[in-house]
Formats: structure tokens, sequence, C-alpha cells
């Protein structure tokens, strides 16, 4: 009844894998670039793999496998698999899974599965507690509507900062004068990944350049910078969705660990929501742990709660859980 193949990497191949996830997510919209983007930023070094299901000319479903690119650690994969709500019951997401999975374990020594669902998708969360999946933790998505958003208060409590010489500038204008702005930029995201739950191995300033440059979401006019004396102290970055050119992701703040607790959060918080709305944006979408403090920043906002972002996890150490994540 159905049949699988390897993606081919056309925009018509990634645009089918969007009306999917549209399908099965609709109010997460994802567009064919956005997931040609997430492609991309693997780089060589991670390898990636996507599969569709087809009935007859119609893609039913598809499966996304990829080695971790937070953590480096060899043999840890991120997978993830969607059937259209039309062809859900019918044997499409086993047969899939079974199908796309075993491939990826011919290619690869894979020693864990992770996978991201919602907290409202019962569905997907049956699937994966049936194979042996143990939910490790979750971020609270959330949103915020900035049209007609009254910045007056969060304006005044910037201007404190101004008074202080922290200016508050896009990468576009810092990268024009700052011939050494990539490895500030560098130097401070690597900060940031270094305090994360589970910190990865750095990047190497050349790593993080060869990454940078395949990452076509970057926006150098909407990645805002707290920057005093041509030192970076803090920055934000957004992203604008490909399939809802109103909806704004966050997809980064941090802020440098010599400058916390100034308010240089909210600062850029502010300056972000000033950014949107000067681009026509609507909404601003994030997801933090609960106790990252931007989640409670965001909550002062008026961020409203969406369904959590769930990670689920499985260890592959022998033939019986292989056959256990297989059934």
């Amino acid at each position: 009844m159905f049949e699988i193949r390897e993606s081919d990497g056309t925009s018509t191949s990634y645009a089918a894998m969007a009306d999917i996830l549209l399908a099965v997510a609709p109010n997460n919209p994802l567009s064919g670039d956005d997931l040609a983007n997430e492609d991309l930023s693997l780089g060589e070094s991670h390898p990636g793999y996507r599969w569709l299901t087809w009935s007859g000319d119609t893609p039913a479903g598809f499966f996304a496998g990829a080695e971790e690119t937070w953590d480096r650690s060899p043999g840890r994969f991120r997978v993830y698999a969607a059937v259209d709500p039309r062809w859900q019951g019918r044997g499409a997401g086993r047969e899939l899974w079974n199908h796309c999975l075993s491939a990826l374990l011919d290619k690869h020594e894979v020693t864990e599965l992770a996978c991201e669902t919602r907290a409202d998708q019962e569905r997907g969360i049956r699937f994966l507690q049936d194979r042996g999946f143990v939910l490790k933790k979750s971020a609270h998505e959330s949103e915020l509507e900035v049209i007609g958003y009254d910045l007056t208060e969060p304006l005044r409590r910037r201007r404190g900062l101004l008074a202080q010489g922290i200016e508050f500038l896009s990468v576009a204008e810092l990268s024009a004068d700052d011939p050494a702005w990539f490895e500030k930029y560098h130097n401070l995201r690597m900060e940031f990944q270094a305090d994360m739950m589970y910190p990865p191995t750095p990047l190497t300033l050349e790593e993080h350049w060869a990454e940078h440059r395949s990452n076509r979401e970057f926006d150098p006019s909407m990645t805002l910078v707290a920057v005093r004396d041509g030192e970076w102290m803090a920055y934000t970055a957004l992203r604008q969705s490909g399939a809802d050119p109103t909806l704004w992701w966050t997809s980064l703040t941090g802020v440098g660990r010599a400058h916390r607790r100034l308010g240089l959060a909210s600062a850029l918080k502010t300056t972000a929501i000033e950014a949107v709305q000067q681009r026509g944006g609507s909404r601003i979408r994030t997801d933090n742990d609960a106790r990252n403090p931007m989640f409670k920043i965001n909550q002062a906002f008026g961020f409203r709660l969406l369904p959590d972002i769930q990670n689920w996890r499985r260890p592959l150490r022998g033939e019986a859980d292989i056959r256990e994540v297989l059934r």
C-alpha cells in the first residue's frame, strides 16, 4: 500500500514534508525552505537522512534522522517521524519507522536515539513509550502577540542602560565597522552554550565560521547585541518563519557571565519586540527550560504558554533494545 523512498533533496520533497508537518501540527508552521535550512545547518561532518512514504503519487509521511549537533559524542542520533492524519491508524507510521530506522542502523553504529514531540500529541507519545523511549526533559514554548504591544515601560527601563553607555545594535550595523565581529560573536555564543544543561563540545572559531556560512536563517539585521566600548555583552537572535512571515522565532538569547543581573536580557527583549513590529511581524515565539531565567522574563513580558516540547531518549545497548525499538 505504501512505498518508501529516500528524499531526493528537491524543493518539491521538502515542501511535501512541510505540508505533512502542517497537517500534524497546524499551529507550528514550517516551510520547505525551513526544513532545507535545517539540513544545510548540519554541515558535512553530521550525516542526515530523510525518507518519504507514498500512497500512489501522494506523500503520506516522512522520517528524518541526523547525528546530534549539540552533543558530538559518536552514535547519538536525533530522529523524527510524521504521518499525515489521513493515513494514521493504517500502519503507515510503523512501516515507515521500521524501514527507515533499520536503514539508519545499517549505515551507522547508533548508541542512542533522541526524538521530540509535543505534550498534546498523544498518539506520538504512545508510539515512543511503546518502543522504550523515556522522557528526559521538556521545554516551555510560548508566544507573544506584538501588534499593539505597549513598550512604554520597557523602553523607560532600557533608557537607564543607554545612560550607562550601553548600545543595542544589530550585527548588520556592528559588522560594518568591526572586522573582529565574528570572533566576538563566537566567544559569546560559546559561553552561552557552556552554561546549558547538556553542554556540547565547544566549536572552534573555524568550525563555527563554517557552520555560520551554511546557516541561511541567520539574519544580521535581526541579531541584536548589547555592546559597550566595543565589548559584546549579550545578544538575542531572531529568525523569520518561512511558512508565516508574520511569525518570528527567538533562536537564542544570552548574557555574558560578567554582565548578568543588569537588565540586559529584558532590554534585548524590548529591542526585539520593537524590531519585529518594524518588520511588520505579529508574533514572537520561543522556548525555554523552566529553570532558565529567560522563562521568567518572557512571562513578565506576557508570553502565552503553548504545549511543551518534549525530548525523549532511547539508548541502544544491544540486540534486545533494537528489537524493542523496531516493533
